[in-house]
């Protein structure tokens, strides 16, 4: 059975892993995301040669913030990792190992992770919107990655769903979420309770129940404009939000108020793998990869 390295690569940390053919994976680490391109190099490469002393490896899949051209391996933008922008990633990478290699976009390798392996395995067309710091996403479509013709599909957070024009990032991801309770409570960042805690305290605070009725509403206006444009057979929400029960009825809720909302209609779910999503998703097409290169 073939094995890979599957690399996501993030703004605080890299976590890699050996991962099977099947998607099984049969060792994980992580490491700090160094702060200069050397050092980056270094701990890469160290990485992968753990990953190789008692495994044979066929190829490598990385998952990289930013606007990434698969193609080529340009990342125009390299996202938090912001001192390899403008970098070749392939050519990079191709300097420290001789393993066939692929690199492409995180959210794009978290929408392939959770067809192959997770929540949308049953589907073959399906939209990923991840929410986090800010907010991403992946669009697959008969079971391959769309992504633009300038490789920026998916980059939902600049969609414009508040009142006065702001955008997803600004008031429906998780530090928007955050950032609306935090005046509803009048409390400084250091005294904000988690995210579970504010859904659980929702219910008996008026001001609380306001701010995260507010912020629904706005995630919802993206999900129906995503939905709209793309009618994918699921829509699926990443990031450490999704795992909050009392989102879903909170979203059908306002998607409801929307005109079209009955015949636009598709299932909303969880994702299910967290943070595994990426590195599953970006060994799936570093398998592909060497399967055409073998044929």
């Amino acid at each position: 059975m073939q094995r890979f390295i599957g690399f996501d690569v993030g703004g605080t940390h890299i976590k890699y892993g050996v991962i099977t053919e099947e998607g099984e994976e049969l060792f994980s680490d992580e490491y700090d995301t160094p702060e200069d391109e050397q050092t980056f190099r270094q701990k890469w490469q160290e990485a992968v040669e753990k990953c190789q002393r008692d495994q044979d490896i066929a190829a490598i899949g990385i998952s990289f913030p930013g606007h990434i051209n698969p193609h080529t391996g340009l990342a125009a933008k390299a996202g938090a990792v912001d001192f390899l922008d403008g970098t070749n990633l392939l050519e990079l990478f191709g300097e420290l190992t001789d393993l066939p290699l692929t690199v492409e976009n995180d959210a794009n390798c978290a929408a392939l992770g959770e067809q192959w392996r997770g929540a949308g395995r049953r589907y073959d067309s399906l939209v990923c919107i991840t929410v986090g710091t800010g907010i991403g996403g992946g669009i697959i479509v008969d079971r391959d990655l769309y992504r633009g013709a300038h490789f920026r599909a998916g980059e939902f957070g600049v969609i414009p769903v508040g009142n006065g024009g702001e955008t997803m990032h600004e008031v429906a991801s998780a530090s928007g979420l955050m950032n609306a309770c935090r005046k509803a409570l009048g409390v400084s960042e250091e005294k904000m309770p988690h995210g579970k805690e504010i859904f659980d305290r929702m219910d008996s605070d008026v001001h609380l129940r306001e701010a995260v009725n507010d912020w629904a509403r706005f995630l919802a206006r993206g999900v129906y404009g995503v939905i709209s444009m793309f009618d994918p057979q699921v829509l699926l929400i990443g990031g450490g939000i999704s795992e909050q029960e009392k989102l879903y009825p909170l979203l059908d809720r306002h998607l409801q108020t929307f005109e079209q909302w009955d015949a636009l209609n598709v299932p909303i779910l969880p994702c299910e793998l967290g943070n595994q999503a990426g590195r599953l998703g970006a060994v799936w097409l570093a398998k592909r990869k060497f399967a055409e290169k073998s044929s």
